[in-house]
């Protein structure tokens, strides 16, 4: 690029192993089109690839990889040596922290907007040419469907062909909503369009027994105080009564509150006894309607709380000006496997003043052996076996709840994220075959 700033910089992470079968053959696949697609679009883009903790017994990604020419995309490989690896948590069991990587490239790109993705991926003709119209707002995070594709693409078909493939071929789309699958056409829901108070009360009247159940224990309770009001309560069947004391204290929560209900409606007939009963009746009633109306309520802020961000598969594509990344402060650098990683970072920008835009071009996802499943139950499982950490739902959605009340991002990093401190190992592949073919001439 003649030295010029890049308008756009590639961060992804890559090492030279094994990870989902054959990334050599994704990560060139990824490379080649990269460079294809800013060479036809004249736009001045570089990709920054961290390599994280090479292997020792295997040559480094420079060596092994086929690197063009190109006057319009610069390429530098970062290395994050074993030796600073080796410093986190988890570091014998898990060889590679990608989100803390794409940190260390977002951190040390020089273009103006910088795009985190990974090594399995290809950029439509639509969207690099929307990224070539250089019309990004620097106040925007850019999200894009990902699209799966067979990794049936041959490496040495031209790029048109290749991205033909993609599109007739597909698999499967993530979109913000939903993941399509497009062979069976079954759908895998993450938001549904209906209003929050019908997305909450469902889960809601489940969480506390069915409403027939409810209502059919409140009219038996109801009857009960009457025969036990009007009638000797020695004469109230003994399976009544304990049947009316569990369903008050399901219904109330209050065992104790209960128990003086059913004691003063087992006391000597009289006046007082149902004046007291009737006190008490009404103190349960109230009490468990602003108990349920409250938790009914704080469960629909919950729900407003999760607002519709577009997280399905976001760490193939996020795309945000170098400005915005710093306000947003990079992906939490958790020591633990990175799932919800990427999406927790989108509620991060959302609360740092960042708007999300979704585009309609997409990116596509070449399938490997670490791609969809629907259920990660067997992911959690290996994960627990190597006593890996995960992000849990739960804590997830805590987080997101306690952005949404303070209206601003958490802080998860310090100002050193990525590693930015951290003098690390560069290397310019092209420039250095350049270098070797030179000397060879000589020679």
């Amino acid at each position: 690029m003649n030295g010029g700033r890049p308008y756009l910089s590639v961060v992804a992470t890559a090492r030279n192993d094994d990870h989902g079968g054959n990334p050599l053959y994704r990560t060139q696949l990824f490379i080649d089109g990269l460079v294809a697609q800013a060479e036809r679009y004249r736009l001045p883009i570089e990709l920054v690839l961290v390599e994280w903790n090479p292997p020792s017994d295997r040559p480094r990604l420079a060596d092994v990889l086929r690197w063009p020419a190109s006057v319009w995309c610069d390429i530098r490989i970062i290395e994050v040596p074993h030796e600073l690896h080796s410093t986190l948590e988890f570091s014998d069991r898990l060889p590679l922290y990608q989100m803390i990587g794409k940190n260390v490239g977002i951190r040390r790109a020089r273009g103006d907007f910088v795009v985190a993705t990974n090594i399995d991926i290809l950029l439509s003709k639509e969207l690099m040419g929307f990224l070539a119209s250089r019309s990004l707002d620097a106040d925007c995070v850019y999200r894009a469907d990902r699209v799966d594709v067979p990794a049936e693409i041959d490496p040495d078909w031209p790029l048109d062909r290749q991205l033909d493939f993609c599109r007739t071929k597909a698999i499967r789309i993530n979109k913000y909503d939903m993941t399509v699958d497009l062979v069976t056409g079954r759908k895998y829901r993450i938001y549904k369009d209906v209003p929050i108070v019908l997305r909450v009360l469902p889960h809601y009247l489940v969480a506390r027994t069915h409403l027939m159940r409810y209502l059919l224990w409140r009219t038996y309770a109801f009857f009960y105080w009457i025969i036990a009001g009007f009638n000797d309560p020695r004469r109230v069947p003994t399976r009544m009564k304990r049947r009316l004391r569990r369903l008050l204290e399901l219904t109330s929560g209050d065992a104790e509150a209960a128990g003086t209900a059913i004691a003063i409606a087992a006391a000597p007939r009289s006046a007082t006894r149902l004046l007291r009963l009737a006190v008490q009746v009404v103190r349960l009633v109230f009490e468990d309607a602003r108990a349920r109306t409250r938790e009914f309520l704080d469960a629909v802020e919950w729900e407003k709380s999760r607002i519709r961000l577009h997280t399905n598969a976001s760490g193939d594509f996020t795309l945000m000006s170098s400005e915005a990344w710093l306000r947003a402060g990079g992906y939490a650098e958790f020591e633990m496997y990175s799932m919800h990683i990427d999406g927790l970072m989108l509620y991060q920008a959302h609360y740092a003043g960042v708007r999300e835009r979704r585009l309609d071009y997409p990116v596509y996802h070449i399938e490997h052996g670490g791609g969809f499943r629907p259920e990660s139950r067997d992911l959690a499982e290996r994960l627990e076996r190597a006593a890996i950490p995960q992000i849990s739902n739960e804590q997830l959605m805590a987080w997101i709840y306690e952005m949404y009340k303070t209206k601003k991002p958490i802080a998860f990093n310090d100002d050193d994220w990525g590693f930015a401190a951290e003098s690390l190992p560069e290397t310019r592949p092209l420039r250095a075959q350049v270098g070797a073919h030179a000397q060879t001439e000589v020679a």
